[in-house]
Protein backbone atom coordinates (compact mmCIF):
# COMPACT_ATOMS: atom_id res chain seq x y z
CA UNK A 1 0.00 0.00 0.00
CA UNK A 2 1.58 3.41 -1.00
CA UNK A 3 0.66 7.08 -1.21
CA UNK A 4 -0.49 8.21 -4.91
CA UNK A 5 2.51 10.43 -6.36
CA UNK A 6 1.91 12.69 -9.64
CA UNK A 7 4.65 11.72 -12.14
CA UNK A 8 6.29 14.12 -14.86
CA UNK A 9 3.53 13.25 -17.04
CA UNK A 10 0.77 11.14 -16.38
CA UNK A 11 -0.68 10.63 -12.51
CA UNK A 12 1.07 7.06 -11.67
CA UNK A 13 1.33 4.75 -8.64
CA UNK A 14 4.53 3.39 -7.84
CA UNK A 15 4.69 -0.42 -7.37
CA UNK A 16 7.42 -1.63 -4.94
CA UNK A 17 10.58 -3.64 -6.86
CA UNK A 18 9.94 -6.74 -4.77
CA UNK A 19 5.81 -6.98 -6.10
CA UNK A 20 7.24 -6.51 -9.73
CA UNK A 21 6.10 -10.37 -10.52
CA UNK A 22 3.08 -9.87 -8.86
CA UNK A 23 2.32 -6.69 -11.43
CA UNK A 24 3.06 -6.53 -14.76
CA UNK A 25 3.12 -4.82 -17.71
CA UNK A 26 -0.56 -5.50 -19.39
CA UNK A 27 -2.56 -6.16 -16.30
CA UNK A 28 -5.58 -4.69 -15.47
CA UNK A 29 -5.27 -3.43 -11.74
CA UNK A 30 -8.38 -1.73 -9.54
CA UNK A 31 -7.20 1.45 -7.26
CA UNK A 32 -9.55 2.02 -4.33
CA UNK A 33 -9.38 4.89 -2.09
CA UNK A 34 -8.30 3.38 1.37
CA UNK A 35 -8.47 7.22 3.77
CA UNK A 36 -8.80 10.45 2.35
CA UNK A 37 -5.56 12.80 2.33
CA UNK A 38 -6.41 15.75 4.78
CA UNK A 39 -4.90 19.14 5.83
CA UNK A 40 -5.96 21.56 8.61
CA UNK A 41 -5.30 25.31 7.99
CA UNK A 42 -5.78 27.48 10.89
CA UNK A 43 -6.12 31.88 11.24
CA UNK A 44 -5.37 33.07 15.33
CA UNK A 45 -6.27 29.63 16.70
CA UNK A 46 -3.61 26.81 17.94
CA UNK A 47 -5.85 23.14 18.40
CA UNK A 48 -5.23 20.83 21.01
CA UNK A 49 -4.26 17.26 20.01
CA UNK A 50 -7.78 15.78 20.55
CA UNK A 51 -9.68 19.34 18.45
CA UNK A 52 -7.18 18.29 15.60
CA UNK A 53 -7.78 14.80 15.00
CA UNK A 54 -11.39 14.86 15.23
CA UNK A 55 -10.98 17.94 12.94
CA UNK A 56 -8.85 16.03 10.43
CA UNK A 57 -12.03 13.25 10.66
CA UNK A 58 -14.64 15.67 9.52
CA UNK A 59 -12.81 16.50 7.06
CA UNK A 60 -12.22 13.09 6.26
CA UNK A 61 -15.64 12.01 6.38
CA UNK A 62 -17.46 14.81 4.66
CA UNK A 63 -15.18 14.58 1.81
CA UNK A 64 -17.89 12.24 -0.10
CA UNK A 65 -20.27 15.21 -0.13
CA UNK A 66 -19.86 17.98 -2.93
CA UNK A 67 -18.17 20.63 0.11
CA UNK A 68 -16.71 23.17 -1.80
CA UNK A 69 -14.76 24.51 1.28
CA UNK A 70 -15.61 23.36 5.52
CA UNK A 71 -14.65 25.68 8.26
CA UNK A 72 -14.46 24.86 11.95
CA UNK A 73 -15.81 28.30 14.00
CA UNK A 74 -16.89 29.56 17.05
CA UNK A 75 -16.31 28.62 21.00
CA UNK A 76 -15.24 24.91 20.16
CA UNK A 77 -12.40 26.17 18.67
CA UNK A 78 -11.86 28.92 21.53
CA UNK A 79 -13.13 27.58 24.47
CA UNK A 80 -11.71 24.55 26.67
CA UNK A 81 -14.50 23.15 27.45
CA UNK A 82 -17.48 25.64 27.60
CA UNK A 83 -19.64 25.29 24.22
CA UNK A 84 -22.84 23.66 23.80
CA UNK A 85 -22.15 22.68 20.11
CA UNK A 86 -20.09 22.03 17.36
CA UNK A 87 -20.28 25.05 15.24
CA UNK A 88 -19.17 24.31 10.71
CA UNK A 89 -19.54 26.51 8.53
CA UNK A 90 -20.47 24.81 4.43
CA UNK A 91 -19.90 26.07 1.38
CA UNK A 92 -21.41 24.40 -0.87
CA UNK A 93 -23.89 25.05 -3.92
CA UNK A 94 -26.67 22.76 -2.97
CA UNK A 95 -28.43 22.76 0.04
CA UNK A 96 -26.90 19.99 2.59
CA UNK A 97 -27.81 21.35 5.88
CA UNK A 98 -30.01 18.37 6.81
CA UNK A 99 -28.34 15.43 4.87
CA UNK A 100 -24.76 16.39 6.34
CA UNK A 101 -26.36 16.91 9.74
CA UNK A 102 -27.56 13.67 9.74
CA UNK A 103 -24.55 11.82 9.02
CA UNK A 104 -22.11 13.61 11.35
CA UNK A 105 -24.64 12.93 14.00
CA UNK A 106 -25.06 9.65 13.70
CA UNK A 107 -20.93 8.77 12.94
CA UNK A 108 -19.45 11.03 15.62
CA UNK A 109 -22.20 10.66 18.48
CA UNK A 110 -21.50 15.21 18.91
CA UNK A 111 -24.02 17.91 18.53
CA UNK A 112 -23.43 19.73 15.64
CA UNK A 113 -24.31 23.45 14.48
CA UNK A 114 -24.40 23.83 10.52
CA UNK A 115 -24.43 26.50 8.55
CA UNK A 116 -24.50 26.65 4.76
CA UNK A 117 -23.97 28.94 2.25
CA UNK A 118 -23.32 28.90 -1.77
CA UNK A 119 -19.98 30.19 -2.95
CA UNK A 120 -21.03 33.02 -4.58
CA UNK A 121 -22.75 34.33 -1.32
CA UNK A 122 -20.01 33.16 0.51
CA UNK A 123 -17.72 35.19 -1.41
CA UNK A 124 -19.83 38.72 -0.93
CA UNK A 125 -20.43 37.83 2.61
CA UNK A 126 -16.80 37.76 3.25
CA UNK A 127 -16.39 41.28 1.89
CA UNK A 128 -19.21 42.99 3.47
CA UNK A 129 -20.57 41.59 5.93
CA UNK A 130 -19.10 42.33 9.64
CA UNK A 131 -20.98 39.19 11.34
CA UNK A 132 -19.25 36.79 8.70
CA UNK A 133 -15.73 38.25 8.83
CA UNK A 134 -16.22 37.84 12.17
CA UNK A 135 -17.02 34.56 12.36
CA UNK A 136 -13.33 33.66 10.41
CA UNK A 137 -11.34 35.78 12.23
CA UNK A 138 -10.74 32.49 13.87
CA UNK A 139 -11.22 29.26 12.27
CA UNK A 140 -9.64 25.60 10.81
CA UNK A 141 -10.38 24.56 7.22
CA UNK A 142 -10.17 22.18 5.43
CA UNK A 143 -8.62 24.18 2.35
CA UNK A 144 -6.21 27.80 2.24
CA UNK A 145 -8.12 31.00 3.09
CA UNK A 146 -7.56 34.38 3.09
CA UNK A 147 -9.99 37.31 4.82
CA UNK A 148 -10.41 39.52 1.49
CA UNK A 149 -10.39 43.30 2.02
CA UNK A 150 -13.96 44.49 3.88
CA UNK A 151 -16.22 46.46 1.60
CA UNK A 152 -18.48 48.58 3.42
CA UNK A 153 -22.20 47.43 1.65
CA UNK A 154 -24.74 50.13 3.47
CA UNK A 155 -27.98 48.29 2.36
CA UNK A 156 -26.40 44.86 3.93
CA UNK A 157 -25.36 47.50 6.65
CA UNK A 158 -29.39 48.59 7.31
CA UNK A 159 -30.45 45.04 7.02
CA UNK A 160 -28.37 43.52 9.94
CA UNK A 161 -29.25 46.71 12.05
CA UNK A 162 -33.29 45.46 11.56
CA UNK A 163 -33.29 43.10 14.31
CA UNK A 164 -31.89 45.49 17.08
CA UNK A 165 -34.18 48.24 15.83
CA UNK A 166 -37.07 45.98 16.94
CA UNK A 167 -36.01 45.26 19.56
CA UNK A 168 -36.95 49.09 20.78
CA UNK A 169 -40.38 48.20 19.94
CA UNK A 170 -41.15 44.75 20.99
CA UNK A 171 -40.36 42.63 23.77
CA UNK A 172 -38.09 39.44 23.72
CA UNK A 173 -36.45 36.84 25.69
CA UNK A 174 -33.03 38.19 27.55
CA UNK A 175 -30.74 36.34 24.76
CA UNK A 176 -32.01 37.92 22.12
CA UNK A 177 -31.46 40.95 23.79
CA UNK A 178 -27.69 40.13 24.25
CA UNK A 179 -27.52 38.77 20.17
CA UNK A 180 -28.59 42.51 18.90
CA UNK A 181 -26.30 44.29 21.41
CA UNK A 182 -23.19 42.04 20.49
CA UNK A 183 -24.42 42.09 16.54
CA UNK A 184 -24.10 46.19 17.12
CA UNK A 185 -20.38 45.75 18.55
CA UNK A 186 -19.35 43.87 15.80
CA UNK A 187 -20.89 46.23 13.20
CA UNK A 188 -19.65 49.07 14.88
CA UNK A 189 -16.12 47.24 14.90
CA UNK A 190 -16.15 46.87 11.57
CA UNK A 191 -16.87 50.05 10.42
CA UNK A 192 -14.22 51.38 12.64
CA UNK A 193 -11.94 48.93 10.71
CA UNK A 194 -10.74 47.04 13.11
CA UNK A 195 -9.94 43.49 14.19
CA UNK A 196 -13.61 41.45 14.74
CA UNK A 197 -11.89 39.32 17.11
CA UNK A 198 -14.33 37.55 19.50
CA UNK A 199 -12.39 38.03 22.88
CA UNK A 200 -12.58 42.05 22.04
CA UNK A 201 -16.05 42.09 21.46
CA UNK A 202 -16.98 40.18 24.53
CA UNK A 203 -14.62 42.63 26.17
CA UNK A 204 -16.59 45.38 24.99
CA UNK A 205 -20.23 43.30 25.87
CA UNK A 206 -19.24 42.42 29.18
CA UNK A 207 -18.20 46.43 30.03
CA UNK A 208 -21.76 47.56 28.69
CA UNK A 209 -23.96 44.72 30.10
CA UNK A 210 -22.31 44.70 33.62
CA UNK A 211 -23.56 41.92 35.64
CA UNK A 212 -26.23 41.43 32.76
CA UNK A 213 -23.79 39.64 31.11
CA UNK A 214 -24.31 36.01 32.20
CA UNK A 215 -27.56 36.55 32.90
CA UNK A 216 -28.88 37.33 29.74
CA UNK A 217 -26.62 35.18 27.86
CA UNK A 218 -28.28 31.87 29.69
CA UNK A 219 -31.69 33.77 28.86
CA UNK A 220 -32.88 34.44 32.07
CA UNK A 221 -35.90 36.19 32.73
CA UNK A 222 -35.64 40.28 32.67
CA UNK A 223 -38.06 43.15 33.73
CA UNK A 224 -39.02 46.39 32.02
CA UNK A 225 -35.88 48.40 34.45
CA UNK A 226 -33.06 45.71 32.87
CA UNK A 227 -35.25 45.99 29.27
CA UNK A 228 -35.07 49.81 29.70
CA UNK A 229 -31.38 49.55 30.37
CA UNK A 230 -30.59 47.38 27.31
CA UNK A 231 -33.06 49.84 24.85
CA UNK A 232 -30.58 52.77 26.05
CA UNK A 233 -27.51 50.77 24.74
CA UNK A 234 -28.81 49.76 21.40
CA UNK A 235 -30.36 53.12 20.78
CA UNK A 236 -26.79 54.43 21.51
CA UNK A 237 -24.96 51.87 19.25
CA UNK A 238 -27.25 52.35 16.55
CA UNK A 239 -27.29 55.93 16.30
CA UNK A 240 -23.17 55.65 16.56
CA UNK A 241 -23.55 53.20 13.40
CA UNK A 242 -25.54 55.42 11.16
CA UNK A 243 -23.38 58.59 11.75
CA UNK A 244 -20.59 56.43 10.60
CA UNK A 245 -22.43 54.65 7.18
Amino acid sequence: MHRVSKGSRFNQIYIPKEMEKTFEVGDMVKVELVKKKTEVFTENIKLSEFKERLIREVFSFLSRFNIKQIFFIGSFLSQKIDYLDIDILIIADENLEKQVYEKLSDKFNLKFHLITIPENRFKTLAEICPLTRSMLYSYASNKKFILPSQRIDKNHIKFLLMMPEDLLKIKSGSRTFYDSIRRLITIEMFLDKKDLNSEKINSELKSLLGIFFEYSKENNEINEEIIKKFRKIITLKINSIKRKL
